[in-house]
């Protein structure tokens, strides 16, 4: 017994001491202890802010998608063109090569345009905005001067070029900026004022003195899009609407040619010899198309009945050439375009070139619009051109210089979100 209690009473053996090597701390520049296994998960976990930022903005591929719609667009324009047009080129400028020729000529310069303008960055813009502005301002005003060249009652042209051209992209330009600097600032009444709207009255004013009805149109579209997607207040449209009828209603009354056209557009059949010719020319020539159309060059109306086949109402001659068929085809192509273009404005990098960009993909849809609505009668003949196959220099070039500077923009597009695809 007297040993069993002694053997039960014995200390326990110390057991060994365990070695902490594994947890020993590590001492951080801020002299605070972490663990050196914690401080690994850390890092790991949570990799540092500067290098995950610039992953997301390194240069990639340009977006092959609206590359490719805008060449497809551009081959079948010039097709469309030289069909539409060689029977009023051989009439009136002795050559039915004379508009193919001086377009092929634009479309080969655009490409260059659009290639080149791709490569530059698009911060380039936001830093020379005020310039650009005054420049087009400058434009303006030499345009309504004896510089200016008038065609069919309206003085729009300086030495070949169309200012107004210029005063759309400067809009998409100067108010992505604006916003982008200041996002707040377009979130009250006084500060969509000024720059804005001091910005658009003078546009509109320079374009009214010309007339150019539809470029007023277009740029005010572009205006009210830009501040919508920048975060403007949604009730400030309730001025915006009324302000935009009262300067319909002062055209209305302020200008002959625009009550006429609000005549004719009712009912453009009864006024046939007069401004009705148009519109009714354009409706007789989609109808004849029917479903598959007359065939590629055998269109009766561009035969000196529709007027501007070459221009505003190219899409009408198509209409009736390739039917149904031919006209939804060219109807999803630019809705393809419209598409990547928003999609390439959503993954933009920052703020500036998400505005930039759906600037410049609104204006492109706005148009487009307009030139539809013009030939089917849904609005009055406002002279829109269709961008890609309209005939025009100027048009066409800075066409194809904003998709350029959509591509610059689709290669910096967040990774996430090009990961999609």
């Amino acid at each position: 017994m007297a040993s069993t209690t002694r053997q039960a009473r014995s200390p326990r053996r110390p057991e060994p001491r365990r070695r902490v090597a594994s947890t020993r701390s590590t001492i951080r520049p801020d002299r605070a202890i972490v663990p050196r296994d914690a401080a690994m998960m850390q890092t790991h976990a949570n990799p540092p802010a500067r290098t995950h930022k610039r992953a997301r903005v390194r240069a990639h591929a340009w977006d092959v998608g609206v590359f490719g719609s805008v060449l497809l667009l551009l081959v079948v324009g010039l097709i469309a063109l030289f069909s539409a047009s060689y029977s009023n080129a051989l009439f009136y400028q002795g050559s039915a090569t004379y508009f193919i020729s001086r377009q092929g000529v634009n479309a080969a310069a655009g490409v260059v345009a659009m290639i080149v303008i791709s490569k530059i960055s698009y911060k380039l813009y936001a830093r020379f905005h005020k310039e650009l502005m005054i420049l087009s301002l400058i434009l303006l005003v030499l345009v309504i001067t004896p510089l200016g060249t008038a065609s069919k009652g309206a003085q729009r042209w300086l030495f070949g070029f169309q200012p107004s051209e210029l005063a759309k992209i400067t809009v998409i330009v100067c108010f992505s900026y604006w916003i982008a600097r200041d996002t707040q600032r377009i979130r009250t009444f006084r500060g969509l004022i000024k720059p804005y709207g001091l910005l658009l009255v003078a546009y509109i004013v320079l374009l009214f003195l010309e007339p150019h009805t539809s470029a007023m149109m277009i740029i005010c579209g572009l205006g009210v899009v830009i501040l919508v997607a920048g975060g403007m207040r949604l009730w400030y449209f309730g001025p915006i609407f009324a302000a935009a009828a009262g300067i319909l209603t002062g055209f209305y009354f302020a200008f002959e040619h625009v009550r006429e056209r609000f005549s004719v557009w009712l009912d453009p059949f009864a006024n046939m010899q007069g401004e009705g010719w148009q519109g009714a020319m354009s409706q007789i020539a989609i109808g004849s198309g029917g479903l598959l159309g007359r065939g590629l060059g055998k269109g009766m109306q561009k035969h000196l009945y529709l007027p501007e086949p070459q221009n505003d109402f190219i899409f009408s001659s198509w209409c009736e050439e390739m039917g149904l068929v031919g006209a939804l085809l060219v109807l999803l192509l630019f809705a393809y375009l419209i598409f990547r273009g928003f999609r390439i404005a959503r993954a933009a990098p920052d703020k500036f070139s998400c505005l930039l960009a759906t600037g410049i993909t609104a204006k492109l849809a706005i148009q487009t619009l307009m030139n539809l609505f013009v030939i089917t009668g849904i609005i009055p003949v406002t002279g829109a051109s269709l961008p890609f196959f309209s005939y025009g220099g100027t048009a066409l070039l800075m066409q194809m210089g904003e998709m350029g500077i959509l591509l610059n923009i689709s290669r910096y597009a967040r990774v996430e979100t090009r990961a999609e695809e």
